[in-house]
Formats: structure tokens, C-alpha cells, sequence
């Protein structure tokens, strides 16, 4: 096995990715989430190998990397484990999205262990609620751990499309989609909370399907979240080239969206019983006067 570079180490080309180690001065990032409503996001790394051609994160590149294309270079934070436990007083009560600038379960993982060190840590946090955002089924590699959370922890598998020649051009090293279904299957069978990413949403060949696919996956529920285009982003040309600018349309996303919403109906709230009213009480008990007749 090639030894992890440390921060002291030129750049490390691990199969083509320039993998260049740091000692991060933060771990945790404040954030609000309309959906989820969480305290923080966490990311153990910066850059992502999967390098989804919409990325927003594109726009965000680290001065080191600016020569590098989005998706060639990944930065582990080294210390992250560490930064995490001297900042665990700040989790009490809250929930941490892991990871929204990076995919946690990317394949560089295997080596660094980063996302699994700080979810040991997020374990002995017992008032800290968890959400696993990837698109990678080496998220399973810690099942047993994931296990361990019970009812605070849930795992968002991202699927944003039901065909994976689709998936081949806007998501090119990220992994095939057949293989995300079968880890969400996993999770599901294995008690852990699972929700399918419908995000960002692109081309669907049959929305009834892709939904009804879902629910048969395990998946507790499903969301479907809209595209995020840079300014002047070359992923719009990528669109129009494949005829898929209706991912762009309201009207279709919403389509998509009821599509879902009809394979996970909300659930019944179940009709609470009557309340019975208090019994009257007892009339008062009147002690007979000194003069009063008895009998």
C-alpha cells in the first residue's frame, strides 16, 4: 500500500489525483438547511474525486488548486478527528450534516478513514444528531458503525437520476447508479434510517417508476432537490447538448416531485381516542345540625 502523504509532503499523485494533506483550522461550519434545519456541516476533506460536472462547490476552489480541474485534486484534513473532539461542546443538541461541500464516502476514504474517525467521535456525542449525505456505496464499509447511532443518525443516498448513461456524463467518476440502489437496500435491511437524494435533479426517464423504485428500495422517504448553476456555468452547454434543459423547468421538477409524493404518501396521523371527561365529583356530604331532625 502506497504510505498517506503528510502535510510536510510534496502533492501525492494517487491514481491521477493530486492528493495534497493539511492540518485544517476548523472542522465544523454553521449552517441552516430548510429541509433539515441542522447546527453544522462537516467535511472531513476538501475537493471531491467524483467530480460531478454541476458542482456548485466548483466555485469555491482553494488558491493551491486553482490550475487543477474541479474533481483532480483532494485535500484531507488530517487533524479533523481531533479539531472535532476539542469542538464537541458545541453539539449538544444539534445536527451535523456530513458533508456538504464534499462527499464523505469518496473513494480516497479507503485510505484516510477521516469520515469514520469523526463519525467515532459524533457516536460518543449522545445529544448530536447525524445526517450522512453520499453517493457512494463504500459508505457500507461502516455499517456496523452506522448501526451504532439507532434513530439519530440517517444516510441520504444522492440518485438524482434513474438512468445511468445519464448519470455517465454529469457524474463520470462517481459511482454507477445500480450500485447505489443496492446500498440503500442495504442500509434499510440493516434497521438504519435511509432517504433517497433526488439532487440535484436531472434527466428521469420515467418519474412513476423511479419513485416506485425507491419506495421498494427500503427508503424511509425520498426528496428531490433543484440544479444550482454558477454564473455563466459551462454545465448549461452540457444540458442543451443532450436536450436536458427541462431539468431547468419548474413545472417538470414539480412533476417529479408529485411523483414521490404518491410513492410516499404522508402518513395517517392516527385519530386520537376521545377523551373521557373527568367523573362529577361525589355532591357534598351535609354533617346534620344540632336541631335537625334525623330519621
Amino acid at each position: 500500500m502506497t504510505p498517506l502523504p503528510l502535510p510536510s509532503d510534496p502533492p501525492l499523485l494517487f491514481q491521477g489525483l493530486l492528493v495534497e494533506p493539511e492540518e485544517a483550522r476548523s472542522i465544523l461550519r454553521p449552517q441552516k438547511d430548510e429541509r433539515y434545519g441542522f447546527g453544522f456541516a462537516l467535511s472531513p476533506y476538501r475537493g471531491c474525486s467524483h467530480g460531478c460536472r454541476y458542482c456548485y462547490v466548483r466555485e469555491y476552489p482553494n488558491a493551491l488548486h486553482r490550475a487543477e480541474e474541479w474533481g483532480n485534486w483532494v485535500t484531507p484534513k488530517l487533524n479533523a478527528p481531533e479539531l472535532l473532539w476539542s469542538q464537541r461542546h458545541r453539539l449538544h443538541g444539534e445536527r451535523v450534516f456530513m458533508a456538504s461541500a464534499t462527499d464523505p464516502y469518496q473513494p480516497l476514504e479507503r485510505q484516510y478513514r477521516l469520515s469514520r474517525r469523526c463519525l467515532e467521535v459524533l457516536l460518543l456525542c449522545p445529544t448530536t444528531e447525524v445526517i450522512v449525505h453520499t453517493r457512494s456505496p463504500l459508505v457500507l464499509q461502516d455499517l456496523d458503525l452506522l448501526r451504532a447511532f439507532g434513530d439519530r443518525l440517517t444516510v441520504g443516498l444522492s440518485i438524482p437520476t434513474d438512468d445511468d448513461t445519464v448519470r455517465q456524463t454529469v457524474e463520470p467518476h462517481a459511482p454507477a447508479i445500480p450500485s447505489r440502489w443496492a446500498a440503500v437496500e442495504r442500509l434499510a435491511a440493516a434497521g438504519i434510517g435511509v432517504t433517497v437524494a433526488v439532487t440535484p435533479l436531472m434527466a428521469v426517464h420515467d418519474a412513476q417508476a423511479f419513485a416506485r423504485r425507491a419506495r421498494a428500495s427500503g427508503a424511509s422517504g425520498a426528496w428531490v432537490g433543484g440544479l444550482r448553476l454558477l454564473k455563466q456555468d459551462p454545465f448549461y452547454k452540457v444540458l442543451a447538448d443532450h436536450g436536458w434543459l427541462k431539468v431547468l423547468d419548474p413545472t417538470y421538477a414539480e412533476g417529479i416531485r408529485q411523483a414521490f409524493r404518491e410513492a410516499f404518501p404522508t402518513r395517517r396521523r392516527v385519530r386520537e381516542r376521545p377523551v373521557k371527561p373527568p367523573p362529577l365529583p361525589p355532591p357534598p356530604i351535609r354533617q346534620p345540625g344540632l336541631f335537625d331532625r334525623v330519621g
